[in-house]
């Protein structure tokens, strides 16, 4: 499933990536949902992709879940319109759901720099959280049986923290997730390129999502500039409980 809205720049890469799997073409679909675009990635998304849905439930989770409505198949892999392939994705996450009912795995950047390289340095920090069997999912490059899905609830409608929510309700049914390096995917680096803004996004979406419990600012948050200060300081406060928290948990594991 690729959620999309105005991506006309990348949508094309995306879709020829996935159709040139090492999978026989006949034993996946592609689902593309719009969320509205204004441009023409409709367009091009109707010339590679098996379904071109409408998106009805709000924000990126919504759409995931509109996606997983209409597909077919008992393995719903999920994805984003930006994002490259190596040609046995699929076969891997095919082969990963066969022994466990959850996969995901590393999420590079296509172009490196400094910016990237942080962000990839925190994201690997999320698997030492494997020692509680809990399985970071991320957006971009995850995948579960549908029945597994389905015993989660599926996603919630909110766009920050859409991809955390559903490991969140991953852990809480116990379901077997793995992390697989041999499921790699390469995305864009244009979050990474307004590191800071992000940083700052992912750290209030955090603090709404544990403190607060506010699922509507998961929703319809604030842009950074729109953020009043009180937020600012309640996420950044947060995310620095967070590293603490994993700089605790690493040390304890290198004893």
């Amino acid at each position: 499933m690729v959620p999309a809205l105005n991506e006309e720049e990348h949508i094309e890469a995306t879709l020829r990536s996935l159709l040139s799997q090492s999978l026989g073409r006949e034993s996946y679909e592609i689902v593309v949902v719009d969320g509205g675009s204004d441009d023409g990635t409709a367009a091009i998304a109707e010339e590679y992709a098996d379904q071109v849905i409408v998106q009805t439930h709000p924000g990126i989770g919504g759409a995931r879940r509109d996606g997983a409505e209409v597909a077919s198949g008992q393995i719903l892999a999920f994805t984003d319109a930006d994002t490259d392939f190596p040609r046995g994705w699929l076969e891997v996450i095919s082969r990963n759901l066969e022994r466990h009912e959850a996969s995901t795995g590393p999420v590079l950047f296509q172009d490196r720099d400094l910016r990237t390289e942080i962000l990839t340095a925190v994201r690997s920090s999320y698997k030492l959280l494997k020692a509680f069997n809990f399985c970071y999912m991320i957006g971009s490059n995850m995948a579960m049986r549908r029945e597994t899905y389905r015993r989660t609830g599926g996603h919630r409608d909110i766009s920050l923290l859409d991809d955390y929510d559903l490991s969140v309700k991953l852990f809480k049914i116990r379901a077997d997730a793995v992390y697989d390096p041999r499921q790699a995917v390469w995305t864009s680096s244009r979050r990474a390129h307004k590191l800071l803004t992000y940083g700052v996004t992912v750290a209030y979406g955090h603090y709404n999502y544990a403190v607060t419990k506010d699922y509507d600012k998961l929703l319809y948050y604030p842009k950074v500039e729109e953020m009043t200060v009180k937020d600012v300081l309640n996420g950044i406060r947060w995310g620095r409980n967070v590293v603490s928290a994993v700089e605790t948990v690493q040390s304890t594991l290198k004893k």
